[in-house]
């Protein structure tokens, strides 16, 4: 079982309203290339600043964003003469596209007006919110399941086919934090669950993308734990305080280092009932 890919049908459920996809009218996808959908249509917009533009104004929707900020985004140290008349014609293009309403001209400033929902990436954190929450109260099944479903919404890496501004490359990368901590999240459910097997593929995927991130390495040496592979825990550890040192100079911090120390003593608390 893949904890950062779509899962088993026997693990999902709906995820309840707040992380709901409105039906039908326009769908905006920044988890992965800039999608665009408008009544089950994939609208393709192949100006690479048009979807810098959208991508711009979809993380900020229901909100104005300033046009110089705009253009600043969008031609960064390189801004031509001609920039706000070619920003203007990218506004009337989606205008084209979304209905004349969906973009607000208010003063100096673009607004996108839709509802949140139709926006994957919100979607996304309402319902790994709402998991996480689900997991502070030990409601692992519903964490796992408001987890999973999150991360399932994810069809590559965040806003892949766009250039990237400043403030547009903060989103992003906050949104891959946020991933990895929904998938995080979703291994602690599922430990608690007891499907420490299933989960282990997944994990030493996620580990081995993200080598030095300490919670993972202390969940995947749990799971390996028990599924009677101490000896493997062991060596998990062993790994990264290596990286560590080499990488950072540093030993590894105080939790997975107590969590070596316990699997090291054979402490029976560790295993499930």
């Amino acid at each position: 079982m893949s904890v950062m890919s779509p899962p088993s049908p026997r693990l999902l459920a709906p995820p309840g309203p707040t992380g709901a996809e409105p039906s039908g009218g326009t769908r905006f996808g920044l988890l992965g290339p800039l999608q665009l959908r408008c009544d089950e249509r994939e609208i393709e917009l192949s100006a690479a600043k048009q979807r810098a533009l959208l991508a711009l104004l979809a993380i900020n929707v229901n909100r104005p964003v300033q046009v110089d900020r705009i253009i600043a985004e969008l031609w960064q140290a390189d801004e031509p003469e001609s920039a706000r008349k070619t920003l203007q014609g990218y506004v009337w293009r989606l205008r084209g596209l979304l209905g004349k309403g969906a973009v607000r001209t208010t003063g100096s400033a673009y607004t996108l007006l839709t509802e949140a929902g139709s926006i994957d990436a919100v979607r996304f954190e309402t319902l790994a919110e709402s998991g996480r929450a689900a997991l502070r109260t030990g409601d692992h099944g519903q964490a796992g399941r408001l987890l999973r479903g999150a991360l399932e919404l994810w069809r590559g890496p965040a806003l892949v086919d766009v250039p990237l501004g400043p403030s547009v490359f903060g989103y992003v990368s906050r949104l891959e934090e946020a991933r990895v901590l929904a998938a995080e999240g979703l291994v602690d459910a599922e430990l608690a669950l007891g499907r420490h097997a299933e989960v282990l593929p997944g994990l030493r995927g996620l580990v081995a993308e993200h080598p030095l991130r300490e919670r993972l390495r202390a969940q995947l040496m749990l799971a390996l734990l028990r599924d009677g592979r101490q000896a493997e825990a062991l060596a998990a550890y062993g790994e990264l305080r290596d990286l560590l040192i080499e990488d950072q100079g540093l030993d590894p911090g105080r939790a997975v280092t107590e969590l070596h120390r316990r699997i090291l003593a054979g402490d029976p608390t560790l295993h499930l009932g």
